[in-house]
């Protein structure tokens, strides 16, 4: 299982496509998925694997039942797009996705464990600014029942 840590700052080129760094790069074999995230202005890149897993997870819901969940199945899965890294360590984006996340030239790449969040630059400082991480950490570490 891959695991993303840290913050990239990248710049889009004209034809929508952003550079992994060599550290992310050297995680990474096969096809990429990635996909509007469902609560936030941002983008969700995965592994084929992280990819497979959600997805079978995803296959358990009562889709045929539950409007929400078959709302949320095609927020996902509707717009997302498979890729594999050019040799360059590229990645197009398309023009949805991109306009999804107001992702402009500056992006932000961001180590969400599992997943990797592309985030335009300017939106991840002022939301990085104005979150309150102590109390964000503590809800979690109680809710959760987590040990760090």
């Amino acid at each position: 299982m891959v695991f993303f840590v840290g913050e990239y700052e990248r710049q889009l080129d004209e034809r929508g496509r952003f550079i992994l760094p060599a550290k992310i790069r050297e995680k990474l074999s096969g096809t990429v998925y990635i996909t509007k995230s469902p609560l936030e202005p941002c983008l969700n890149l995965y592994t084929e694997a992280e990819w497979e897993s959600l997805s079978n997870k995803v296959h358990e819901l009562p889709s045929g039942t539950d409007v929400n969940v078959a709302k949320f199945i095609r927020k996902l899965f509707s717009k997302a797009m498979s890729c594999e890294l050019d040799k360059q360590g590229r990645i197009p984006l398309t023009d949805a996705l991109i306009e999804y996340a107001g992702l402009k030239k500056d992006i932000v790449l961001v180590g969400a464990n599992s997943k990797l969040e592309i985030w335009n630059a300017e939106t991840w400082s002022k939301m990085s600014d104005e979150d309150d991480d102590t109390d964000i950490i503590i809800e979690g570490i109680q809710k959760y029942q987590l040990l760090i």
